[in-house]
């Protein structure tokens, strides 16, 4: 039983040390920007590039890189299932260019992707097209209801991280 609480008391000091650097520096309305462009970037579909452009970003606005970078890194699972639906949605928006099946999409995802190079480059660009009317759009709409929610928690990462907060 001892070494369950000694576990116990470690991972609930370094969840509260991981929050105070993932928040260090960081106002409401910065950690709800960092929320919104993270999430926003990390469903980017985009099989690559997206951890510079959240560097990027997050250097552009000042913003905390440890949270963008993970945030960016949570959100690959849902940016590969979400790869397909932005393809079809994109070859639905913009017509033009080789139509791309989703056998093909789904083999390009899963390592053949020799034969279907020039086609995954169209369905990519389309799925980006379908990114932009849709994800941009709804983080633009979300960051002052996060940013509302944060400041009405009092959530706010300003203060230096004390050593009461630190684990030992």
């Amino acid at each position: 039983m001892r070494l369950v609480e000694l576990a116990r008391r470690f991972f609930q000091k370094g969840a509260t040390l991981l929050k105070h650097v993932l928040q260090v520096g960081l106002t409401p309305q910065k950690l709800a920007l960092t929320l919104c462009l993270g999430i926003a970037t990390g469903l980017m579909p985009l099989l690559w590039g997206t951890t510079l452009l959240a560097a990027g970003l997050a250097a552009l606005c000042r913003l905390n890189q440890a949270a963008m970078q993970a945030l960016n890194y949570l959100c690959y699972p849902l940016q590969l299932a979400l790869f397909i639906p932005f393809c079809q949605l994109g070859e639905h928006l913009f017509p033009w260019g080789p139509a791309v099946s989703v056998a093909v999409l789904s083999g390009a995802l899963h390592g053949q992707v020799g034969q279907a190079l020039s086609l995954l480059g169209w369905a990519t660009l389309r799925a980006l097209g379908a990114w932009f009317i849709t994800v941009p759009p709804f983080a633009l709409l979300a960051y002052p209801l996060v940013k509302v929610i944060l400041i009405r928690r009092g959530t706010s990462g300003s203060d230096p991280v004390n050593s009461s907060h630190l684990p030992g």
